[in-house]
């Protein structure tokens, strides 16, 4: 356990209050993607696909960007910007979970659609609606979630521009110092 306390980090911004903006933001992002959809008649087959991975993965690359300038020095940690891009992922891959969950309520195609493109030809009449509206909900959560997790660590890797402070317990630094003098 001694190597997840090996380093001293700073966190330089409040990465709580951005990532619930940006996350709002990215969230509501993907439910238009799948509203205009609706609207121009050429419903989504599926609630997670490469669009919406993408509206995901270049908001989550470009709010943590935009978080990393906005800091005052301009520097950010691993820790921190991995902790942005984490919430940021987290608060829109809910949003959009509950929002495919209602919309399923809302409009059965759109839920026997999913099912018809997603399973087996003939399973939606298995289960009432709702039970599969539910399902896509809670499946386009945690496919957005892990993406964004993803996209986040990379952008973490990417935009970091400070370096963690390692803490030496007291017997190492004996030891480099015994080390320097010989």
């Amino acid at each position: 356990m001694r190597f997840f306390h090996r380093y001293n980090s700073t966190i330089h911004g409040n990465y709580r209050k951005a990532y619930l903006r940006c996350g709002v933001i990215t969230g509501v992002l993907l439910i238009l993607y799948i509203l205009v959809r609706y609207m121009m008649g050429l419903t989504a087959e599926s609630p997670v696909s490469y669009f919406s991975d993408g509206i995901m993965l270049l908001a989550v690359f470009l709010f943590t960007l935009l978080y990393r300038n906005a800091l005052a020095e301009k520097k950010a940690t691993l820790k921190e910007l991995m902790l942005f891009g984490m919430g940021t992922a987290m608060v829109a891959s809910i949003l959009y979970g509950i929002f495919i969950w209602m919309l399923g309520f809302a409009i059965p195609q759109q839920t026997e659609l999913f099912t018809n493109t997603l399973m087996k030809e003939g399973a939606f009449v298995e289960f009432p609606a709702h039970y599969w509206s539910a399902l896509w909900g809670m499946v386009s959560t945690v496919f957005m979630a892990l993406l964004g997790g993803f996209g986040a660590f990379i952008a973490a890797l990417l935009f970091r521009n400070e370096k963690s402070e390692m803490r030496l317990r007291k017997a190492t630094m004996n030891n480099v110092n015994n080390i320097k003098s010989k």
